[in-house]
């Protein structure tokens, strides 16, 4: 016959430090491109199901592949901002990923300066993983399509509606918050 016992208190203490040390966050990142313009959506959630949402317009015309990366970019600010240290990325952009991850190679010049960017960012983590979903699994990012055009919050979670004046790589970045 085995006893179990309730680990001591030093012994919880440790485990519950190394849940929290293990703290691991989810960015989901979209775009959409068309002739009213480009937006981004990026949803953040902890493991707890915390979540941040956010809503993006742009005022300077972006290709399909330069609004991925601007909500990636997005994305991984707001995450540091937040003090995520682990983060795990889904894109439906499988050019982004794919370049990210050095399995495309950028050539055009404004690629080349968002994949930068992204590494740069993206070191900051002590932990990352990125990958590529199909479109219909990302639907909490596509959800928000419709919300980068409206400018009141429609939930209690942190949502932010934002316009982007300048594309990231045009330093400084300037984001104006609704």
């Amino acid at each position: 016959m085995a006893e179990f016992t309730e680990p001591d208190v030093k012994v919880r203490r440790m485990m519950e430090n190394e849940q929290v040390n293990n703290f691991q966050w989810k960015l989901h990142v979209d775009r959409s491109s068309n002739t009213h313009g480009s937006e981004a959506r990026i949803v953040i959630t902890t493991l707890e199901g915390d979540a941040v949402e956010c809503a993006m317009r742009f005022d300077f015309k972006a290709t399909n592949n330069q609004a991925e990366y601007e909500a990636l970019l997005a994305g991984l600010r707001v995450c540091i901002a937040l003090g995520a240290d682990e983060l795990e990325v889904f894109s439906d952009s499988q050019v982004v990923v794919n370049q990210v991850l050095d399995k495309y190679q950028a050539r055009d010049e404004h690629m080349i300066t968002y994949l930068d960017i992204a590494k740069r960012l993206l070191r900051r983590f002590k932990k990352y993983k990125i990958s590529q979903i199909p479109r219909e699994e990302n639907e909490k990012a596509d959800a928000l399509s419709k919300l980068a055009s409206a400018t009141t919050c429609i939930r209690s979670k942190a949502i932010l509606v934002a316009h982007l004046t300048k594309p990231s790589t045009a330093e400084p970045i300037e984001v104006m918050i609704a």
